[in-house]
């Protein structure tokens, strides 16, 4: 094989020109002008001197352990809910979610959910604004201990499969709230369906709605500029120990575990 006075071989295809789009560059410095202003590239704010990653882990951290005491607040809510509708003989027309009787106060069973369910905290305010959306559907929606057995446990479960990166399969789901899984998968597809599938909702719209379930004024989400000071009050364990729920324990399985990252 010869090589002409270019330096390329003979029969080979030519390389690419000066001033071609996939021409070497002449220089480092050339390429470094052609690049586009530093405030029109893609930054990370870790990147531009904001919160860095460890403080972002940290704040969404803290911010979900600020939600804990909404379950308390929510277990009374349905208590007393629930024995309003009751004394009202109150019911709805979604049939499917009428059953007997619940074997469990609505406060204990929020416990139960919060005990075995492995969701977030905010997954039961959210269950609520579910619920709030279905009754804008179907006005008849309303909590009796006929149906919230149902209606709740759906309207947390999905939360949790919205929001949750990891949450537990139907069939753990059902164990928790003593239904059968085929039934648990009819309700999550029938509740779905009457909701429009509608479960995506704002920060505001989620902080409102807890403003107004603890009746006046609720801390603001933390800043990143306050996570080395912020200060969080709990909730006494105790609170959500008392008052046992009567279903027995949920056993725990190798089948839950696995699951508990997957979708249905």
């Amino acid at each position: 094989m010869s090589v002409g006075a270019g330096g390329e071989a003979d029969g080979a295809p030519p390389g690419p020109e000066q001033g071609s789009p996939v021409a070497p560059c002449a220089d480092a410095a050339g390429a470094a002008e052609r690049r586009p202003p530093a405030n029109l590239l893609h930054t990370l704010p870790t990147e531009r001197g904001g919160i860095s990653m460890l403080e972002q882990v940290a704040a969404m951290k803290m911010d979900a352990e600020a939600q804990e005491p909404v379950m308390k607040l929510i277990a009374e809510l349905l208590d007393q809910t629930v024995e309003r509708n009751d004394g009202l003989g109150r019911s709805t027309a979604l049939a499917a979610f009428e059953g007997e009787k619940a074997p469990v106060r609505a406060g204990a069973y929020v416990r139960r959910i919060a005990k075995y369910g492995g969701c977030s905290a905010c997954c039961f305010a959210i269950g609520l604004i579910y619920l709030k959306r279905l009754k804008r559907r179907e006005s008849t929606v309303c909590l009796t201990s006929c149906n919230f057995q149902r209606l709740f446990l759906v309207a947390v479960m999905l939360a949790a499969k919205f929001l949750d990166d990891s949450y537990y399969s139907n069939k753990h789901w059902a164990e928790v709230g003593g239904i059968s899984t085929a039934e648990l998968n009819c309700l999550e597809l029938e509740f779905l369906f009457r909701l429009g599938f509608s479960l995506a909702l704002s920060r505001e719209e989620y902080d409102d709605y807890v403003r107004l379930l603890a009746g006046g004024e609720q801390a603001p989400a933390p800043k990143h500029e306050a996570v080395a000071s912020l200060q969080l009050v709990r909730v006494a364990s105790d609170s959500m120990k008392a008052d046992a729920d009567g279903m027995g324990d949920k056993t725990p399985s190798y089948t839950d575990v696995a699951a508990a990252a997957t979708a249905f």
